[in-house]
């Protein structure tokens, strides 16, 4: 009988020896993996709505058009952390000197470029589009209008942004039956943007 708890006791002991030594192995196998975080300013699938309220300055009409102003909102998407396509709506104004007014609504599709230094962001963005135009009680769409912008914003916090951006409009009117009313606007703004980012 003695040899028989002897035998018993010495499996017992075999084996809780050869759990600790299974348990010890795992506690201290294996490398640990610390993971580091690289903090970047926009990735690929942010987003963010513009809103603008801008000073327009004719550039080639002058003596014929006064100071104006506009309003724009856009959505843009960023494709990767530098670049982003996005959509912009604009309504524009100027005073003629005969105490007019030349209003215009473009539409364009954009792309923007937007390097950042810390939580300071350059966006620089090509836009092309149509613009609806009218002036006394001639209309004119689709009218094709080209544009440049440049800004500089400051990232107050995670989802806002505000600075300030300008931009540079090319819009053509180019008429079939009259041609002799072919002209082109070239205007320069100057606004305050405000950024909401998501």
């Amino acid at each position: 009988m003695k040899r028989f708890l002897y035998s018993l006791l010495l499996i017992f002991l075999s084996a809780s020896f050869m759990y600790a030594q299974k348990s010890g192995d795992e506690d201290d196998g294996g490398d640990y993996y610390e993971p580091s975080y690289d903090y970047k300013m926009n990735g690929s699938g942010d987003q963010y709505i513009k809103i603008a309220l801008m000073g327009v300055f004719p550039q080639n009409f002058s003596d014929k058009l006064s100071t104006g102003g506009a309003a724009e909102i856009g959505y843009h998407r960023f494709l990767t952390e530098l670049f982003a396509l996005g959509f912009d709506v604009q309504f524009g104004y100027n005073p003629t000197i005969g105490s007019n007014m030349f209003t215009y609504v473009p539409m364009t599709f954009t792309g923007t470029f937007q390097p950042y230094f810390g939580k300071f962001e350059f966006p620089l963005t090509l836009g092309v589009g149509a613009a609806l135009e009218s002036y006394l009680n001639r209309n004119y769409f689709p009218g094709l209008i080209l544009k440049a912008q440049a800004g500089a914003f400051y990232r107050v916090m995670e989802n806002w942004s505000f600075g300030i951006e300008s931009e540079y409009i090319y819009m053509p009117q180019w008429y079939v039956e009259h041609p002799e009313w072919n002209d082109y606007g070239l205007f320069l703004t100057v606004g305050l943007i405000a950024r909401y980012h998501f």
